[in-house]
């Protein structure tokens, strides 16, 4: 929310926990906090208990909008409570865990796959090593998110499909160790002076594989002589110094690996997308202490399996878990989980059992072995963690769902703050309208208006044939619109155009082949016509202009054949460009609603910037004209004398115009006046019922109690209670003071006269308001003892 005043966000959850299919998980250091990150692009941070892994979720990160790909620490520091997330979309962010702060964010043209933070021999703090999409290594900083500098690749570049950072025993540099998709595996030593703005560096060492598309690669820790390349099919351990293999594995049936580290240096961890984890003992030629290191392997002697863990459901999942390795260390114990986080949204924690060399030599010798089946340490959900709270969550209109005696899905909704009222579409295609004020108060605090069944009223619009998608009030995003206007859009392909304040549909519009996804108003600066109409999206690639005071559609632009992404404005132009889920971009007239032309490529790239670049100079300007510099240019380009002076005039028009609205940008000059209460919808997945965010703008709601209680007051009461001394009245006096005796007289005589005018009128203002109270019941109490209500159980609350 805008400016620089507390807000309190309150949500309102409903009954069902969110959606949480996990994509990737992290536990940090202190083993206080769990954060997984799920497909629908957000962050979930869980508390945890150190001692028994208990786990309560804490808050919702929302800022990514595509899938999480990859989360790490950004900081070594005890204090520094940070991580670093990666998207599909190239968005990066940095959180803190403290509070759920975003505390720096970009956006990159590369996609990382994974992240390592790593510790360098000349920084004070981890540096990220980043992989994926791309051919090189970016290392970044972790807070600026600045790219310090790249590893290039000299010799067959390619794709980096996994990498690991490690510092070389009685050595100062560091060593990175990458595998490219094609199996290439290269060598980088870092000596701690890089730069973006050095020569590229290149690989120093580099030698042809067999795995192709390797996950993971790591080099084992205690000795540093034996390294794990492991693939979907297969797993295999190679000798560090020449990169020769020493053995090998393939995944159990069904199941393909995910990736795997190092527990001791003749012990391996692996896990597959079934949601397993396998432990195996090394044979005695892939362990560098064992006197038989090195030499060919036998088929006596192979990676034996020891330990599986797994859990008894065998559920099967709609996409492979998130699963992590984490070796933690509290009161001088060091402690090994594997975590994993799948699709249902369960997490899941193993604790990785120590098997001393007798059980383990007891278990090879069963006739036939069999490993020890461990489950897992603990088990916990959004779901569960739902049903545990008492009383459990509430839902912005849970009281129709007790009234009406069944639960509908709320799907969309809009809030108005001038009218104060909520308005929300359901799944069954009804519009609930109510005030918001009250129906806050009905969840928030308790009283005897929950003992009510007909409170708040609220009142029912009835026109879809199915779930309502959107809502837009067209008056909020522009005083042109008529005020009385509401616009819905379904599932049943209709827009609904309804009379607010009389609760009646005035027009249905049918005109598209698929469900309305998106409606939105055009820029104000459009041709008269089009400033009446409103513009909507259907799941059938097309989009709409349909006129509100003609009661048709202006405009159909239904050529499209991949999914409507973006939809961008050339007023003066008279165009709508549309962009498509393909990179196609379609130039639409919205006047005869003629395709002007299809660009593709850098084109279609260059043609949405440029409505991009043209909508930041709109932004930036109090009037909505394009850049006259642009159609200056052009007319020198074309030798066009009567575009140079349109442009021309329109320039010197634009700095005059912003001459004069210079005032209007001081602050001290003009303040906006922000809504006590605002109430956001959000979804975390599509198919979930929507949520609602109540943001609770502290200054904003003192300064409407105080207008409200002092306007109730009279200059007496005021001078009494010392809001208004004697001193202001004797300097207004000395101001009023004048030369002429007569002239004084009659400025006394016209002040007492507006000064018992504005009591004789504060008079019946406050009996009036004072017999309205007295006639009420405690249900009507009035705006005002709400607010109050409101406002104290916060500062009762947040100890403001």
């Amino acid at each position: 929310m805008p400016g620089n005043s507390l807000v309190v966000p309150v949500v309102l959850w409903g009954k069902h926990a969110p959606t949480h299919c996990i994509s990737c998980i992290y536990l940090s250091k202190d083993q206080k906090t769990l954060a997984t990150g799920c497909y629908d692009g957000q962050i979930c941070l869980w508390q945890v208990h150190p001692d028994t892994l208990q786990m309560t979720p804490r808050c919702l990160l929302v800022g990514h909008t595509a899938p999480i790909l990859c989360i790490s620490k950004a900081s070594i520091l005890q204090d520094n409570n940070y991580i670093v997330s990666s998207s599909e979309a190239g968005e990066m962010c940095t959180w803190d865990l403290v509070d759920g702060r975003c505390r720096e964010h970009i956006k990159l043209p590369q996609v990382h796959t994974s992240m390592q933070a790593y510790h360098m021999s000349n920084c004070e703090d981890v540096r990220l090593f980043c992989n994926g999409y791309y051919p090189e290594i970016i290392v970044m900083d972790p807070f600026s998110l600045e790219i310090l500098f790249m590893l290039s690749s000299k010799q067959n570049p390619d794709w980096i499909s996994a990498l690991h950072v490690l510092r070389p025993c009685n050595r100062k540099d560091d060593v990175v160790l990458a595998l490219t998709t094609t199996g290439m595996v290269k060598v980088w030593t870092l000596l701690g002076h890089e730069t973006k703005h050095s020569e590229p560096i290149y690989e120093n060492e580099s030698k042809q594989i067999k795995p192709l598309n390797a996950v993971c690669i790591q080099c084992c820790p205690n000795n540093q002589r034996t390294v794990l390349v492991v693939v979907s099919k297969y797993w295999q351990v190679y000798d560090a110094g020449d990169f020769s293999i020493l053995c090998s594995y393939l995944a159990p049936r069904g199941e393909r690996w995910m990736s795997g580290d190092f527990l001791a240096s003749d012990r391996i961890i692996m896990w597959s997308d079934a949601g397993k984890g396998y432990l195996y003992k090394l044979p005695a030629n892939s362990i560098p202490d064992n006197k038989n290191f090195h030499t060919p392997s036998i088929e006596s002697d192979s990676p034996f399996l020891y330990c599986l863990l797994s859990q008894p459901d065998n559920k099967l999942l709609s996409c492979p878990p998130a699963m992590r390795f984490v070796t933690t260390r509290r009161q001088n114990r060091e402690h090994r989980y594997l975590l994993r986080g799948d699709s249902e949204g369960y997490v899941l924690v193993w604790n990785i059992p120590e098997i001393s060399p007798a059980q383990l030599h007891e278990i090879q010798n069963q006739k036939p072995p069999q490993p020890v089946k461990m489950t897992a340490t603990l088990t916990t959900s959004l779901t569960e963690a739902w049903a545990s709270m008492i009383p459990s969550p509430v839902g912005i209109l849970d009281q129709l769902e007790k009234h009406e005696g069944r639960s509908i899905k709320l799907t969309a909704s809009i809030y108005l703050p001038l009218q104060s009222r909520l308005v929300v579409g359901r799944e069954d295609g009804t519009i609930i309208i109510v005030s918001a004020t009250q129906t806050v108060m009905l969840q928030l605090l308790h009283g005897n208006h929950q003992d009510f069944n007909n409170w708040p009223p609220h009142q029912v619009l009835s026109g879809h044939g199915g779930r309502v998608n959107c809502l837009l009030y067209p008056h909020r995003e522009h005083s042109r619109y008529d005020k009385n206007h509401l616009v819905s859009g379904g599932v049943d392909f209709a827009v609904c155009l309804w009379d607010l304040y009389a609760g009646t549909l005035i027009h249905r519009f049918c005109v598209h082949a698929g469900e309305i996804t998106q409606l939105l108003v055009p820029p104000n600066n459009c041709s008269t016509r089009i400033q009446k109409c409103v513009c909507s999206v259907a799941s059938d690639h097309s989009v709409t202009l349909l006129s509100l005071t003609e009661r048709k559609c202006v405009c159909l632009a239904s050529r499209h054949l991949f999914p409507v992404t973006t939809i961008k404005w050339r007023p003066l132009d008279d165009f709508m460009i549309i962009g498509c889920s393909d990179g196609t971009v379609y130039v639409w007239q919205m006047e005869t609603g003629h395709l002007d032309r299809v660009l593709q490529g850098i084109a279609a790239e260059e043609v949405l910037y440029a409505c991009e670049e043209n909508e930041a100079n709109n932004a930036s300007s109090e009037v909505g004209l394009a850049n006259p510099a642009v159609h200056f240019f052009r007319g020198l380009r074309h030798r066009n004398l009567s575009a140079i002076r349109h442009a021309t005039q329109r320039g010197l028009h634009q700095l005059q115009q912003l001459g004069a609205h210079t005032n209007n940008d001081d602050p001290h000059m003009q303040r906006t006046h922000n809504s006590p209460l605002v109430i956001q919808g959000v979804k975390t997945n599509p198919k979930d019922a929507e949520s609602h965010i109540l943001f609770f703008d502290i200054e904003a709601l003192i300064i409407e109690l105080l207008n409200e209680e002092y306007a109730m007051m009279s200059p007496g009461s005021l001078e009494a209670a010392g809001l208004i001394a004697q001193s202001e009245y004797l300097k207004v006096a000395a101001l009023t003071q004048s030369a002429s005796p007569d002239a004084h007289k009659k400025i006394v005589g016209i002040l007492a006269k507006m000064k018992e005018g504005a009591e004789t009128v504060q008079t019946r203002i406050q009996a009036k308001a004072e017999s309205v109270l007295k006639q009420g019941s405690d249900i009507s109490k009035g705006r005002k003892q709400r607010r109050q209500l409101i406002f104290y159980a916060f500062i009762n609350k947040y100890k403001l």
